[in-house]
């Protein structure tokens, strides 16, 4: 019988052989990712096909001839490289349900053995092992394998929603940058007349030396936050290139646009009702921590499935002093000395941990939006005064225009009222500032566009 025994063990090595999945090596080089982060550039043909075919964007003249925030916000799905880790980890659990619906594999054992009766002195058995999963074991694997993929996919729309944010943020924070450096280079000519007509007036003894020091002092001031605001515009930029995932260069020469910038919506059209109801039922983290919920409760029905054990069935065989004999066997783990409670107390557990991190959240929730809201309401309230002290200021300045075209005043009144008019004028631009980027922690509040209109659906997130 010892063919027998030789031939069962080959075609198990056979068998073992004939695995489907062949290794590949996949190095990795530094410097050539490297490169490719630098080589990285807007005017890529392939972004605009992903473009295309992942979030309907379609346009008929390549490289676009400006950028929205729109088509930034895709050009960040395509390029940031924080999706890239979502992508991978969405990958993974998905993986994880084909580990999930995996059925335990059958053994099989031959082995000789010898006896010391000298009629047939040698012995050969060989044993088959057909283990069955009991209580469903297996189907609660598979769902919370579901589950936390489920919530792993929720994840990574939840990470696309924090690169629009950062697109977002940096968007703002550049595109008012521009408007400050260009408003100070206004006012600094402004003030530099201003300062000239003083020293004149000052020279003919028409005022005294404190005038012409304040003047001086504000136009040194002046010039000096010039200089500031036009490094940060620089450093904006920077920021902006980094959110979207692409070098600083890459944003050279791009007409950079945002039409409804000056105007972020009025406070009637964000009823506190409508707010909370959107961040309750749209939270992105809301609806991860539910798949983590049923994962948890998937997770405790297989522990407790665990206290029932599985069988092993399957036919042996042995030969032994010229007889061949054939037998049925059933094992089973005897659940004596344990009926799996520590599992299921930590799974218990774990249930309960994640039922109360839903709670926490959903908390959260309603906290962040009702801060985010009535921030929104105190900027917005500066924004209008701000709005009507400029109106007001403008008026003057016509009103002094005016006059000296009629010869009632002196150019003197004209410049001051204009360098009041340029002062009035950066506080209304640091309050629309303040007002985008409180209108942008409001989104964050609710994961999602407060007009939908202005800004698309998350895509498909597909890989580049």
């Amino acid at each position: 019988m010892k063919p027998i025994a030789i031939w069962v063990l080959l075609a198990a090595v056979f068998l073992a052989g004939c695995a489907p999945y062949k290794y590949h090596a996949a190095p990795v080089s530094p410097a050539a990712l490297a490169q490719g982060l630098y080589s990285r550039s807007l005017d890529d043909p392939d972004l605009r096909s992903w473009m295309e075919r992942n979030a309907d964007f379609q346009t008929s003249v390549w490289p676009l001839q400006g950028w929205d925030l729109d088509s930034l916000t895709l050009a960040a799905f395509y390029f940031n490289p924080d999706l890239d880790v979502a992508r991978a980890n969405v990958a993974s659990a998905e993986a994880a349900i084909q580990t999930a619906a995996m059925k335990p594999n059958p053994t099989v054992s031959a082995g000789p053995g010898y006896e010391t009766a000298p009629e047939a002195p040698f012995i050969m058995g060989i044993d088959f092992s057909l283990p069955i999963e009991t209580a469903g074991k297996r189907g609660y694997r598979i769902a919370s394998a579901t589950h936390l993929s489920r919530a792993s996919r929720i994840q990574l729309a939840q990470t696309a929603w924090v690169v629009r944010s950062r697109v977002r943020s940096a968007f703002v924070d550049y595109l008012f940058a521009k408007k400050a450096a260009g408003l100070l280079r206004t006012q600094e000519s402004l003030q530099s007349k201003y300062a000239e007509i003083i020293e004149t007036r000052f020279r003919a003894g028409e005022i005294a030396l404190p005038e012409v020091t304040t003047a001086r002092i504000d136009l040194t001031s002046l010039r000096q936050a010039l200089r500031a605001a036009e490094g940060q515009v620089n450093t904006t930029h920077a920021a902006l290139a980094s959110a979207i995932g692409i070098p600083d260069s890459a944003l050279d020469g791009k007409t950079l646009i945002w039409r409804e910038l000056d105007h972020p919506p009025d406070l009637a059209s964000l009823p506190s009702r409508t707010i909370h109801e959107a961040a309750v039922l749209n939270r992105l983290d809301v609806q991860r921590a539910l798949e983590q919920y049923e994962a948890a409760q998937s997770n405790l029905q297989l522990q407790a499935a665990l206290q029932y054990p599985d069988i092993n069935i399957g036919p042996g065989y042995a030969y032994e002093e010229g007889y061949h004999l054939l037998s049925l066997r059933l094992s089973s783990i005897l659940p004596l000395r344990n009926h799996n409670e520590g599992p299921i107390a930590e799974a218990e557990a774990q249930r309960k941990v994640a039922g109360t991190q839903l709670l926490a959240i959903q908390s959260t929730v309603i906290s962040d939006s009702d801060k985010a809201l009535a921030q929104y309401a105190a900027i917005y309230a500066t924004l209008q005064e701000s709005r009507h002290s400029v109106s007001e200021l403008e008026q003057q300045q016509r009103i002094a225009t005016r006059l000296l075209q009629s010869g009632e005043t002196e150019q003197f009144t004209v410049i001051a009222a204009e360098v009041q008019t340029a002062v009035a004028e950066r506080s209304r631009l640091d309050a629309q500032h303040q007002a985008q980027l409180s209108l942008g922690l409001l989104e964050d509040a609710l994961q999602r566009p407060i007009d939908p209109g202005t800004t698309p659906a998350f895509p498909r997130i597909a890989p580049r």
